[in-house]
């Protein structure tokens, strides 16, 4: 917060020649690691916002146990806590705050643990299967140190959290043994993990760390998979479109799915889905793993959920259709180098995300298909 004061008239033409009447820090708000060095900036406006000279500014925090903070506005983190750091010009000054955050170290995720990131924004329980299932609009914590954003889409999935928990544990019921489950417990409006980290955080560093945390646990639970060989990765989200169906999302546009059996199961589609892994080397036409009996909606059909695409449903014409987002296109097998394959699962509300007889009731047909549609494409569900 500046702190004002009044001054003479002098020229407007030379910087160091007006008198300062505000100073900015930059940024306002910081989480810094501890151990790690952050550096501030500040500029100086005289009467009107004039630019004016920050020369001789002096630096200081609050607490000097929590970080430390050279001439230059280097801020050095020394234990974790908050603290102000302070400008001060003659008179004048601004406050930004700083956080420093000591984040826990992990070397071994134990199947069935709830690790946390920070403030339990973001929740991972690794888990045994090689499946990993995803929620990262489902959220309802709101908390004032991160603001509203302004852009995109605010309105949170209803439910979505509970089902995949749901899906969690009708593959233990199935099993025995769990997948590994990702789940962001911030609202939508706070966060958007379903995008690039911009979009998402709107440059909020608290917001910021959510959205790391919340992917790279992802990438752990993949990366504990793929040491192994393949593995498949679901997104879970909610849709509100008017046809009733689970919209599947494999990085495949409306106008790719309008075209062909011949024309999608061409390499070229192969290459540009998130099942990149399942299709290259399958000796099933790629058309047949992405809408025939043996594609994911296929199998949900065969347990009586309609889906898209499937062979009921094929194309999407010109009906509203969700392709996949940041999440299917990040996790999924769309580098060659990948082994987990993933889809975006679009579920409508009624008979599926509605009450939590109906959310079980699905989980316990999604958990089937899952088993079964590994075992199709990749010749395995359970480890070894």
């Amino acid at each position: 917060m500046a702190i004002l004061v009044a001054v003479s008239a002098s020229s407007c033409d030379d910087p160091t020649a007006i008198e300062v009447r505000q100073l900015r820090i930059t940024p306002e708000v910081a989480l810094v690691l501890l151990g790690d060095t952050k550096t501030f900036s500040v500029e100086a406006f005289g009467s009107g916002g004039a630019s004016a000279s920050s020369a001789g500014v002096r630096w200081t925090t609050t607490d000097p146990t929590i970080a430390t903070v050279g001439e230059d506005g280097e801020l050095q983190a020394v234990t974790e806590g908050q603290t102000l750091l302070i400008a001060q010009l003659a008179a004048t000054a601004d406050t930004a705050l700083v956080e420093v955050y000591d984040p826990p170290a992990v070397s071994t995720f134990q199947p069935g643990v709830s690790y946390f990131g920070r403030r339990e924004y973001i929740e991972y329980i690794p888990g045994e299967l090689p499946v990993v299932i995803s929620a990262a609009h489902g959220g309802r914590l709101a908390p004032l140190e991160i603001p509203n954003r302004q852009g995109g889409t605010q309105v949170a999935d209803q439910n979505t959290l509970q089902l995949t928990q749901a899906v969690r544990d009708a593959l233990i019921d199935l099993t025995g043994l769990a997948p590994h489950m990702v789940l962001a417990h911030l609202d939508r409006a706070k966060l958007d993990a379903n995008r690039e980290v911009v979009e998402a955080a709107e440059g909020n560093p608290f917001a910021e760390r959510a959205w790391h945390e919340y992917h790279d646990f992802i990438r752990a639970a993949r990366s504990v998979i793929s040491t192994n060989g393949e593995g498949i990765y679901l997104d879970v989200h909610g849709h509100g479109h008017p046809i009733r169906r689970v919209e599947l999302g494999y990085l495949l546009s409306r106008d790719d799915l309008n075209r062909p059996d011949a024309s999608i199961s061409s390499l070229s589609y192969v290459l540009r889905s998130s099942i990149r892994e399942i299709g290259r080397d399958s000796p099933t036409p790629f058309a047949e793993i992405v809408r025939g009996q043996v594609s994911f909606g296929g199998m949900l059909e065969a347990e009586g959920i309609p889906a898209i695409p499937s062979p009921d449903s094929p194309m999407p014409g010109d009906d509203p259709y969700f392709t996949g987002g940041y999440s299917t296109r990040e996790h999924g097998s769309l580098l060659d180098t990948e082994l987990v394959s993933g889809i975006q699962l679009e579920h409508h509300f009624s008979g599926i995300r509605d009450s939590d007889a109906n959310r079980r009731a699905y989980a316990e047909i999604l958990a089937r298909v899952i088993r079964d549609y590994m075992l199709e494409h990749m010749g395995f569900f359970e480890p070894e």
